[in-house]
């Protein structure tokens, strides 16, 4: 995902992608340290940073977790007002799994979580469609793609 950040935005946004993905998880990892989780590991995957974690959070402590790391991305974009926060806090906070938001949903709307995700997810692809063939905007269908591919495999 950095290398299509760079070659579509520049190589400065790419560097400020990882700088803030990176912050981002440090507002995960900050949580977890607090809630006395163990971190397992920290991933790089071809879509942005993961934390591997073991210890039961309660579902309030699952939440905080979730939402530190979009709301770092929130203060950093309120602060310096780099658009790439704004991206990564917008991005994270979609209700798909397995974005933050698609997690947070697990937790307040258990049994009917995967459903509402797949709903939004699908108005999502057909809103990333209508982007691409409007604006000729791709960063979002690619986005799309990926998590309709991620949780048509989960089923």
């Amino acid at each position: 995902m950095v290398v299509s950040f760079a070659l579509l935005y520049g190589y400065e946004s790419a560097l400020w992608l990882v700088l803030f993905s990176v912050l981002h998880e440090l507002g995960h990892l900050s949580a977890l340290i607090l809630f006395k989780a163990k971190v397992n590991e920290i991933c790089l995957s071809f879509f942005g940073f993961g934390i591997n974690y073991k210890g039961r959070l309660s579902s309030v402590q699952e939440a905080i977790m979730l939402l530190c790391g979009p709301l770092v991305n929130l203060i950093l974009y309120v602060v310096i007002g780099n658009e790439v926060n704004l991206l990564l806090f917008l991005l994270n906070i979609i209700p798909v799994f397995p974005l933050d938001g698609g997690r947070l949903l697990l937790i307040i709307f258990s049994e009917k979580a995967k459903l509402i995700s797949l709903a939004i997810l699908f108005v999502l692809v057909a809103f990333s469609v209508f982007l691409f063939v409007k604006f000729k905007v791709f960063t979002l269908p690619l986005i799309a793609a990926y998590l309709l591919i991620f949780n048509l495999r989960s089923l």
